[in-house]
């Protein structure tokens, strides 16, 4: 019963776990901020780190879930298991190219360092937490 539940208000799990992936990425540029750049890759910003990319793939599968309502399963299945890697596509070909044009001249000659590195995954909270907001706003229960 608890998994169809799940099944039902899947667009509405997935749009949380996606702005729990956002917030996990914003308490791990906090941690780096607050250290001055000496954490980066290792303690509280690695696992927030790899919490956040968990959290971001399972609930970008929301996004494909949502699309393929009323479709054929095979389809469905389709666009859930294919919608990770279109909206992590989507994201760094945002970042590749928002990154050189506004980013780094902003950054250049910065003290902060540790700025240009992180800036793709400042963007990453920005980009994720309005898809997250978006598939929030757009659920309603599937008819079982």
């Amino acid at each position: 019963m608890e998994v169809n539940q799940l099944y039902r208000h899947w667009t509405k799990v997935a749009a949380i776990l996606l702005i729990a992936g956002a917030l996990a990425w914003t308490i791990k540029l906090i941690v780096i901020i607050s250290t001055d750049g000496r954490i980066i890759d290792t303690g509280a910003a690695s696992l927030l780190m790899k919490a956040g990319i968990i959290l971001l793939a399972i609930g970008s599968t929301g996004i494909g879930f949502r699309l393929s309502e009323n479709r054929p399963t095979w389809l469905r299945i389709l666009a859930i298991l294919l919608s990770p890697l279109v909206v992590f596509a989507l994201f760094l070909l945002i970042a590749q190219i928002v990154t050189p044009l506004l980013i780094n001249p902003l950054l250049e000659n910065t003290k902060v360092w540790y700025a240009q590195q992180e800036a793709p995954i400042g963007l990453a909270v920005i980009f994720f937490l309005a898809m997250g907001l978006l598939l929030f706003n757009s659920y309603k229960t599937v008819r079982s």
